[in-house]
């Protein structure tokens, strides 16, 4: 799988970069790498194995452009364009496990004055038997490159981790594994975001507060990656004096 996943994302990266140094003004943001979860185990309605490896797990968000935003959850970079994901009720049908939740995670999109795509988070449980999952891929370290100067200082929030509730207890994994899970235990694969393309202090703060309202960005995103202070988190209210102050 790291052939076709790992190496092939680390080559576009160098290219684009080379690119982006000929022709920056043409050139979009890197997307999220593959961070992806495999299982396996036995299903109890057909009495036979089951093994999947989980499309909707490496579903990460998009690059930047210099023309707008990234695309959301479309990713990985290795897709060579975009990737989509399945109805959650037909991965239920089809494999014994329940999906308790497949959103875009906030503040996942790497910051700029087009803003990264953000990328998803996926928890799943095993219906009645245990279950063996496989985590994989990378970007969980570093999160996807942006351009033209784009810049993000709230970096874990914009890289791909995996997440276990065993017990009572939450574990958060940032490399491969090979864990297995119980039912009642939740594994929740989370996926980079794109990187973001320009200064991010020059995105609009309309826009800024626009990704707060819908649950892209966060408040504290909002203040440390876009240097936009909002007073009320109820309300969005700008504080624009000290906007001014932190935006020079």
């Amino acid at each position: 799988m790291n052939c076709t996943t790992t190496p092939m994302e680390t080559l576009t990266d160098a290219v684009r970069l080379a690119f982006e140094k000929a022709m920056p003004s043409k050139v979009a943001a890197s997307w999220g790498h593959a961070n992806g979860l495999n299982v396996a185990g036995w299903d109890s309605r057909t009495n036979e194995e089951f093994v999947t490896m989980v499309l909707a797990t490496i579903i990460s968000g998009g690059g930047a452009t210099p023309q707008q935003d990234g695309w959301h959850a479309v990713g990985p970079e290795c897709c060579f364009g975009a990737l989509t994901s399945g109805d959650v009720e037909l991965l239920e049908y089809s494999y014994p496990i329940i999906i308790h939740k497949y959103s875009l995670m906030t503040d996942s999109g790497g910051a700029g004055k087009f803003r990264g795509g953000s990328g998803t988070a996926w928890e799943v449980e095993p219906l009645d038997k245990e279950m063996l999952c496989i985590g994989f891929g990378e970007g969980r370290r570093i999160p996807a490159m942006g351009a033209a100067g784009a810049i993000s200082k709230d970096i874990d929030s914009k890289v791909g981790r995996v997440q276990l509730k065993r017990g009572g207890k939450v574990e958060v994994k940032r490399t491969n594994i090979m864990e297995t899970i119980q039912p009642g235990d939740t594994v929740t694969n989370m996926n980079p975001g794109g990187g973001g393309y320009g200064n991010p202090f020059e995105r609009p703060v309309e826009k800024v507060v626009w990704d707060v309202k819908n649950g892209l960005v966060s408040v504290k995103g909002a203040k440390e990656d876009y240097g936009v202070v909002i007073s009320n988190a109820e309300t969005l209210e700008v504080d624009t004096a000290a906007t001014r102050e932190l935006r020079g």
